[in-house]
């Protein structure tokens, strides 16, 4: 016979049960989501290509500036992360015909040679209204982890949007040549007088970093067997 002591109980363990998966969970996310994990982080252009730019403002300098504090916070938080380059320069040979091309090829090369668990790929945008800002995120075709990562991205950089954007498929040489999973990710617009100031904001790039950060590891933890 049930009686309510035993159903008490009963319930009792039901909560410690769910309150000790939502802990094991909460340290999964937040202390050891990257241990065992393989990450690399591609900072877009670099040496005579700078990308886009507003007066001295620089492309590729900022996507190195992103990408060296995230290295850095995925390194601490237990994964082994690469980098397609850690300073100013491109990836081409001295006397290569297409040094865009090669640079390019390069980066495809190393990322799936690294056998990446995923990648990323940092950008910044630029448009003729500066009205336009955000964050926005690209996925690769026909690869359904690339757009679950971007998908799970895009949720939290709408954290900084403050606006409901959805990520969308992206048609670059990266993402279209590379086997590893990745996305691409346009963290500001250099058109933008608004983005522009927080992105030359310290503070605000440490930020951008973790809730990148955060999205890595809301995707690794989606598609494991924890």
């Amino acid at each position: 016979m049930i009686t309510i002591k035993k159903i008490g109980i009963l319930f009792l363990f039901v909560i410690i049960v769910i309150c000790m998966s939502f802990i094991k969970f909460n340290k999964y996310i937040q202390t050891s989501s990257l241990s065992n994990y393989v990450i690399f982080i591609d900072p877009g252009h670099g040496g005579k290509d700078n990308g886009t730019s507003y007066n001295e403002i620089l492309e590729d300098e900022l996507n190195m500036k992103l990408s060296l504090i995230l290295f850095e916070q995925i390194v601490n938080d237990g994964a082994m992360c690469y980098l397609t380059r850690n300073d100013d320069y491109d990836l081409s040979s001295m006397y290569s015909k297409n040094h865009k091309l090669d640079d390019l090829n390069k980066r495809v090369k190393y990322i799936d040679e690294s056998k990446c668990d995923l990648f990323i790929s940092l950008h910044l945008n630029y448009y003729s209204n500066d009205n336009v800002n955000g964050l926005q995120t690209f996925y690769q075709k026909n690869n359904e982890n690339s757009k679950k990562l971007a998908e799970i991205m895009q949720s939290h950089l709408n954290i900084e949007n403050k606006r409901d954007k959805k990520c969308k498929l992206g048609d670059y040489y990266l993402l279209n040549n590379t086997y590893s999973t990745g996305i691409l990710i346009e963290f500001g617009f250099l058109s933008s007088e608004y983005d522009r100031k927080r992105l030359l904001d310290d503070k605000y790039l440490n930020k951008l970093s973790t809730i990148i950060k955060k999205g890595i590891s809301e995707y690794l933890y989606s598609i494991s067997k924890y």
